[in-house]
């Protein structure tokens, strides 16, 4: 008998308990209850406490699992719900032929920009056929669940007979509440017991005492293009936090323990359990949200061998071989003998299927089209992330910078000659002031 703990709302708790009821007589579920990010310290410090009590973790959605998983590191095997392109095709069918709705109006969360507009494609629809806000809130702050009722409610208001669609049962049970029309993504029967059999053939791999040991060498890609520590130590600071946050993802997946240095990161964990991650060594997500997510990327080799000494030696070997290939790749070596890539890379490729104004855009790309250095480009996009807006005036980057007026003036010709800022409006700065240009900024 295995003992999991079903992290959650309570609602979402009872879905998964009945179908381990009626499907796994080897499983009992220990219900832990989260209906509000208040309540997350809690959770955090109970698992901690209690990790030992549970041999696996399910949790009921994905947003749930970031957010716990931000804040702790387990050795015990997790998984989550998710939100997948199915689910949200059968809300729009059940929302048309059963209820009525108009499923062109909408607001949602739990799902990107690109999922939305690829189910609406799946229906025929083209992007100016519907109207559909996605929720961009941040899911770390510890008014999430206000956050997003007020996400709904201003869409729900603005745009009369629109539908929100959420997959936090908390945020769906205050919209109804407050009488507005509110859909609940919920997990099918099918679904659930497959996470539940992830969840037991994770349970085992770490079961496994004799597992083969295998060692992982992470380095982030640097050179003298992209070396941006001379400039600006916020920067720097923000840049290395997501990278080590994407790491200690990967890492969690894997059951993985890290140790990192400066710019590098062994993981340990075993054969198993990275096999079963990677599709058998033929897919490593951790290349892409690096690549995707911030200015840099990794090389990586992963080593096999009879120690872990061996192992590490064999990860270091194919880590360097990476590095040397160009980076963001990774190679795996199973002994001095064997050496093979598993991971291909094609930099035209991966450029050209980002937008030109999104937030993936190569800062080197727009530091070429611009002739504005890498470092303002990488400065700008921090100043954009730390106060977490696009507009400013020409006076409020030039403070931010350390630089005069018209020195801020001529970068900002450059970028919106180049087509990455375009002027908004204008502000009178002081009493009797010129009016300063306020200006969007598209990286």
């Amino acid at each position: 008998m295995k003992t999991i703990g079903i992290v959650g709302h309570v609602d979402n708790i009872k879905r998964i308990q009945r179908v381990i009821d009626k499907s796994f007589s080897n499983l009992k579920g220990v219900a832990i209850e989260i209906h509000d990010m208040r309540q997350v310290e809690t959770t955090v410090n109970f698992l901690k406490e209690h990790i030992n009590d549970f041999d696996g973790i399910i949790f009921t959605g994905k947003i749930l699992y970031d957010i716990m998983n931000h804040r702790m590191h387990s050795q015990n095997p997790w998984v989550h719900l998710d939100n997948d392109e199915s689910q949200l095709q059968r809300i729009f069918l059940e929302a048309t032929l059963k209820q009525g709705l108009d499923i062109r109006r909408i607001s949602i969360d739990s799902y990107t920009p690109e999922m939305v507009q690829t189910i609406y494609g799946d229906f025929g629809f083209e992007p100016g056929d519907y109207e559909a806000a996605v929720s961009d809130v941040d899911i770390f702050r510890d008014t999430l669940i206000e956050d997003l009722v007020d996400f709904h409610k201003r869409h729900l208001r603005t745009q009369p007979g629109a539908i929100a669609i959420t997959g936090i049962s908390t945020v769906h049970k205050l919209l109804q509440t407050e009488g507005e029309s509110s859909i609940l993504l919920v997990s099918n029967e099918n679904y659930i017991k497959n996470k539940l059999y992830d969840l037991l053939r994770k349970i085992k791999f770490k079961d496994m005492s004799v597992s083969q040991i295998v060692v992982m060498s992470m380095e982030i890609d640097l050179d003298n293009e992209y070396d941006l520590t001379s400039e600006n130590e916020y920067s720097v600071m923000l840049e290395k936090t997501r990278i080590t946050e994407e790491v200690y993802k990967f890492a969690q997946r894997i059951q993985a323990a890290v140790v990192e240095t400066e710019k590098n990161y062994l993981l340990f964990t075993t054969k198993q359990i990275l096999e079963f991650e990677t599709n058998n060594l033929r897919e490593l997500p951790i290349l892409g949200s690096i690549n995707q997510k911030t200015a840099h990327t990794l090389s990586v080799g992963i080593g096999f061998g009879t120690t872990a000494r061996e192992a590490k030696s064999n990860a270091v070997i194919g880590k360097n071989k990476a590095f040397k290939m160009g980076g963001n790749q990774c190679f795996v070596v199973y002994d001095r003998k064997r050496l093979e890539r598993i991971t291909a890379f094609d930099k035209v490729d991966n450029s050209e299927s980002l937008s030109p104004t999104g937030l993936e855009l190569p800062f080197k790309e727009v530091s070429e089209k611009s002739g504005v250095s890498i470092n303002n480009i990488y400065k700008l996009k921090s100043i954009m992330d730390l106060y977490k807006k696009d507009t400013f005036t020409s006076l409020e980057l030039a403070q931010e910078f350390g630089n005069s007026l018209r020195s801020m003036n001529r970068m900002i010709e450059r970028l919106e000659r180049a087509g990455y800022i375009e002027v908004v409006g204008s502000k009178i700065i002081g009493k009797a002031g010129r009016p300063s240009r306020i200006l969007r900024v598209g990286i």
